[in-house]
C-alpha cells in the first residue's frame, strides 16, 4: 500500500516537471510548436491569404508558429505563418512579421554589415532600443531593430550589447509606447496622462530607463511650461480692435474671466478709455442691457468687461 502511494507521488511530480518544460516563461507551451514574437503592433487574419483581419498583435507579443505557407498574395508567392494565440485562437500572419525573440539593448552597440568586427559598421544601435534576433551565428545575432536615424536595421549584427530580461524588455516597451503618446499630436489627454503615469512609475523604479525616463517628463514639464508662458504672451500681446469709453455711474468692473462669476480686478472709472483686443463668445444680459463680454486693457492691467457699460 505504502509502495503504491509512493508511486502515485512520484509519478505526479514527474507529470509536474514534465509539465513546466513544456511550457515557456511566457505561458504558451512549448509542444505545438516553436515560439515567435511579433516585431512590431501588426494585425493577423482569419485567412492564410491575409484578406480578413482577425487581430491585433502587440509589439513583442509571443506566438506559436503551427506551420509556413507558401500563399499567391497579389501574384506574388508569399511565406505565411499559421499561428496561434496564447487565448488559444489560431491566425495567419505575413511570416516576416514575425522573429525568434525579443531583446533591448543596455548600451549603444554597434550593428555590422555582416558577423564579424572587420566589416563595415552599418549603424549605432542606441541604448534602450528593442530588438529581434532573428539568426543566430558563431556568437553573433542577426537583427531587426526598425529604422533608426534613418537608416532600417533589418538584418545586422552585433555581437552583444543587449539583454533577454523579460522585465528589461517589458519597461523598454512601456517606455516606448509612452514616448509615442506623447510624440502623437493627436493623443487624447486621458492617453497622455497615462503615458505620463507609465513614466513616472519607470523614473521611480531605478532600473535602465529611470534616467531616460526622468529626462523626457523633465522636457516634457519644461515644454508644457514654455508653451503656457507663450499663449499667455500672445494673449496678453494681441491687437488693439478699436477703443471704447466706458459709459457707468459708479465705475466698470474689470474681471479676470467674462462673466459676473470672474473675479474682479479692478473697477475703471466713469469716462476712462480702454483699449478692447477680443470679443467675447454670444451675449449675456444684465439688468436691462444685453451684450456680449470684451477682452480689455487699462491702466497696464487686462482683463473682461461688460459690453453694455462700453461705447464703442
Amino acid at each position: 500500500m505504502k509502495k503504491s502511494v509512493i508511486s502515485i507521488i512520484l509519478a505526479l511530480a514527474v507529470s509536474a516537471i514534465v509539465a513546466c518544460k513544456d511550457q515557456g516563461s511566457n505561458g504558451l507551451p512549448t509542444d505545438e510548436g516553436p515560439i515567435k514574437h511579433a516585431r512590431l503592433n501588426v494585425s493577423v487574419f482569419k485567412d492564410e491569404g491575409l484578406s480578413t483581419w482577425g487581430s491585433n498583435l502587440s509589439k513583442t507579443e509571443p506566438v506559436i508558429l503551427l506551420e509556413t505557407l507558401k500563399v499567391q498574395i497579389k501574384g506574388k508567392e508569399t511565406e505565411v505563418a499559421k499561428v496561434k494565440l496564447s487565448d488559444g485562437n489560431i491566425f495567419y500572419i505575413n511570416m516576416r512579421h514575425l522573429a525568434d525573440k525579443p531583446v533591448v539593448f543596455v548600451e549603444d552597440t554597434k550593428a555590422y554589415v555582416r558577423n564579424n568586427i572587420s566589416s563595415r559598421v552599418f549603424a549605432i544601435i542606441p541604448r534602450g532600443t528593442i530588438g529581434f534576433v532573428t539568426q543566430e551565428m558563431d556568437g553573433w545575432v542577426q537583427i531587426y531593430a526598425g529604422q533608426i536615424d534613418g537608416k532600417w536595421i533589418t538584418q545586422q549584427w552585433v555581437n552583444g550589447g543587449f539583454t533577454e530580461e523579460e522585465t528589461k524588455i517589458r519597461e523598454a516597451k512601456n517606455y516606448e509606447e509612452s514616448i509615442a503618446v506623447l510624440n502623437n499630436r493627436a493623443s487624447k489627454q486621458d492617453q497622455i496622462s497615462r503615458a505620463l503615469a507609465v513614466l513616472t512609475d519607470i523614473s521611480n523604479s531605478g532600473g535602465m530607463f529611470a534616467e531616460m525616463a526622468d529626462s523626457v517628463l523633465t522636457e516634457y514639464s519644461d515644454h508644457q511650461s514654455s508653451d503656457a508662458a507663450e499663449d499667455k504672451a500672445d494673449d496678453q500681446k494681441g491687437d488693439v480692435l478699436q477703443e471704447a469709453k466706458v459709459a457707468a455711474d459708479k465705475g466698470l468692473t474689470m474681471r479676470e474671466q467674462p462673466g459676473v462669476s470672474g473675479k474682479s480686478i479692478v473697477i475703471i472709472p466713469n469716462g476712462s478709455t480702454v483699449k478692447i483686443f477680443k470679443k467675447g463668445d454670444g451675449e449675456e444680459k444684465i439688468g436691462e442691457k444685453t451684450a456680449p463680454w470684451y477682452q480689455v486693457e487699462w491702466d497696464g492691467k487686462r482683463g473682461w468687461v461688460f459690453g453694455g457699460f462700453l461705447v464703442l
